[in-house]
């Protein structure tokens, strides 16, 4: 088997070394996730491979990285996916995505208004929505007036 060596100068966040090396680094992957989300970040605390859900009757999730924003008791979500290949089910793991986040932060008995902020953000080399924008950003708003939002604190990005 013959490997394709690239030179680190023509990487990009889609080869595994270069994603492995931006969130190894907390202040690269902070600077990284203002960026392509265009929020202003904190401190954050980056968990690579996580795992929710290990029930053998459910499908769980194993999420490529995990990042806390480090403020006490605000602090916001992001689960970070890496998608080489547009499954054509993209949307809907998103949203089943952000259910097994929330089902990590919300014990039995305790309010909804302890979930936090979250992003959900898949990097893929295709425009899975065919439309050339570099960013796709989603949150719910009502849809014949856009202007009322649903206020649900989660966004999903591609």
């Amino acid at each position: 088997m013959s490997y394709q060596m690239k030179r680190y100068e023509d990487l990009d966040i889609t080869d595994n070394f270069m994603f492995a090396k931006v969130f190894s680094n907390e202040d690269v992957a902070k600077d990284f996730l203002q960026d392509i989300l265009k929020i202003s970040i904190d401190k954050i605390s980056v968990v690579a491979e996580a795992t929710t859900q290990e029930d053998p009757f459910h499908k769980s999730v194993r999420f490529d990285v995990l990042v806390k924003e480090e403020l006490p008791g605000t602090g916001r979500f992001f689960d970070i996916e890496m998608q080489m290949v547009d499954t054509g089910e993209l949307p809907k793991r998103a949203r089943y995505y952000q259910g097994m986040c929330d089902l990590d932060v919300l014990a039995k008995g305790v309010s909804y208004d302890e979930l936090r902020e979250q992003y959900i953000l898949f990097i893929c080399p295709d425009d899975i929505f065919g439309k050339d924008k570099p960013v796709y950003r989603f949150q719910n708003r009502e849809e014949s007036d856009p202007s009322i939002l649903m206020g649900d604190l989660c966004y999903k990005n591609f």
